[in-house]
């Protein structure tokens, strides 16, 4: 498994072995993590025009 010496989006110095081995501080994963929910939540999302289609 690959250890970081840096938060890989704020390039602080790492301290915590959950963050060295995940690659992020507390506060940027937790960040980390939103960005991905949010990106999935888009993903999934229709439009009207979406939902017009389907009933022609």
């Amino acid at each position: 498994m690959t250890e970081y010496k840096e938060c890989k989006t704020c390039g602080r110095q790492l301290k915590d072995i959950r963050s060295i081995k995940r690659g992020y501080g507390p506060v940027c994963y937790e960040k980390h993590l939103k960005a991905l929910a949010d990106e999935e939540f888009r993903k999934n999302q229709i439009n009207i025009y979406d939902v017009m289609e389907g009933e022609r």
